[in-house]
């Protein structure tokens, strides 16, 4: 017997590449913040997530007001446990929700759990550049309108290639009807300290899921649930409790308390000065010739690099920037994305620098890039029946006429072809092996 995973990962570390991925602290503990030694269980004092009254009831009341929200929650069960709570808060008995196609597969699997039907929100492609655009408003509008029983309206923003949706605009149509609007925060959570309004909060939203540890000094699953409206207030708490760990990691929660307080001293310098260097950096790579997505509608804080420019594959680039010590945060087929924090080093940033002015020795003719998202396939069976049903895995280019029984997602675009209960047609075969995804899970 050996501990393998711990050897592995200090072997990993001692690599000692420059982080440009999650999590946000990038191995770097705030000043005086002992995590480990502070994890403890419910007692008298330690208070308990769940009904909380005490010591953690005034960290989440201190969590609000630093988002300005009606109330704050915090999870140790990652954006996953926030989204459920959100989908429940809203939806508690099934029904219909509004969903962007763009959704992560922990929301897919609120709506299995909770028996929701998801009213699909299509995403065009940008056929220049293999991104999904922005939805808008009208299209917002017009499914509410033709819709009644839809119980709120679900947004991702910003996406994983770091593009924000208008949630000023969409958010003004869901009050005009009134109906929730709820968004995935996950890659968002510092948005509120770059001083321009863009965090869903701030524009409008009902409700907030951050993914805290993502971009900001929390450790792994630490997440907050942000409300914006007083009647979802009191049963917030029991709808996260359904879904989550009876045993919460209280170092992830001092974590965020910790996190909370050094945001509130300086969040709003440490972002701002972030978003300075990755416009830096933007820069470089755009003068070797890399594409960088429309700044004006992008996280001011995320390193989305489109390498196909350059003639070069994500996992290529990646490659290449592993000789700089550099490890992103994800690379496919077009894009290297990379997700800097304020506890990334100068060293760190130098490299980055250095490589992407050197990418341009290695740029090849431009690649272009192969798009095939069909329209929104037959729907077959509800997303909860296909999801609980009997399964098995098939060959892809046996899958057609099948029901599939999970999400087939590739990125980029990061729009899933398929949904649980949706129809395999040959168009769908055609774009999952374009894609590379070549077995599928689908009903018995």
């Amino acid at each position: 017997m050996s501990k393998i995973l711990f050897d592995s990962l200090q072997k990993y570390k001692n690599l000692k590449r420059s982080s440009f991925h999650t999590p946000g602290h990038k191995g770097k503990a705030i000043k005086n913040a002992d995590f480990f030694s502070l994890d403890y269980t419910e007692l008298p004092f330690t208070d308990s997530l769940y009904e909380a009254s005490g010591i953690i009831k005034q960290a989440e009341e201190n969590l609000a007001e630093l988002y300005g929200s009606k109330r704050s929650i915090f999870s140790c069960g990652g954006n996953t446990l926030c989204m459920q709570a959100m989908i429940r808060l809203c939806s508690p008995n099934g029904g219909k929700i509004l969903c962007d196609r763009v959704a992560h597969r922990a929301a897919v699997s609120a709506f299995a759990l909770l028996g929701i039907d998801a009213v699909w929100l299509e995403r065009e492609i940008d056929m220049n550049t293999g991104l999904a655009k922005r939805i808008s408003a009208e299209d917002v509008e017009k499914n509410l309108k033709g819709d009644s029983e839809i119980k709120a309206v679900y947004i991702t923003s910003p996406d994983y290639y770091g593009i924000l949706q208008d949630i000023k605009s969409i958010s003004e149509v869901c009050k005009k009807h009134d109906v929730p609007l709820i968004v995935d925060n996950a890659h968002g959570s510092h948005l509120k300290f770059l001083g321009m309004n863009l965090h869903p909060l701030e524009q409008g939203a009902t409700m907030s899921a951050d993914s805290a540890h993502k971009t900001l000094p929390v450790l792994t699953g630490g997440a907050w649930l942000h409300i914006n409206d007083e009647k979802f207030c009191s049963e917030a708490k029991n709808a996260m409790a359904i879904f989550g760990s009876t045993s919460p990691s209280y170092s992830v929660m001092v974590s965020m308390d910790v996190c909370a307080d050094w945001l509130a001293k300086r969040g709003e310098e440490e972002y701002k000065n972030l978003a300075d260097s990755v416009a830096e950096a933007r820069k470089i790579a755009g003068s070797s010739g890399i594409y960088i997505p429309d700044e004006s509608i992008s996280d001011p804080c995320r390193i989305t690099l489109g390498v196909w420019k350059i003639g070069l594959t994500g996992e290529e680039f990646r490659d290449f920037l592993y000789k700089f010590k550099i490890e992103p945060e994800f690379c496919d087929e077009n894009y290297a994305i990379l997700i800097p924090s304020p506890f990334n080093t100068q060293i760190d940033w130098i490299r980055l620098k250095t490589a992407l002015k050197k990418a341009k020795q290695i740029a090849k003719k431009e690649r272009k890039i192969k798009i095939l998202l069909p329209k929104l396939p037959e729907k077959s069976m509800d997303i909860r029946s296909a999801s609980m049903s009997p399964k098995k895995s098939v060959e892809v280019q046996n899958a057609c006429g099948k029901v599939a029984a999970e999400i087939a997602c590739p990125c980029p675009p990061g729009v899933p072809i398929v949904m649980p209960g949706e129809v395999i047609g040959k168009d769908e075969i055609d774009a999952l092996t374009n894609y590379g995804v070549f077995k599928i899970n689908v009903v018995e």
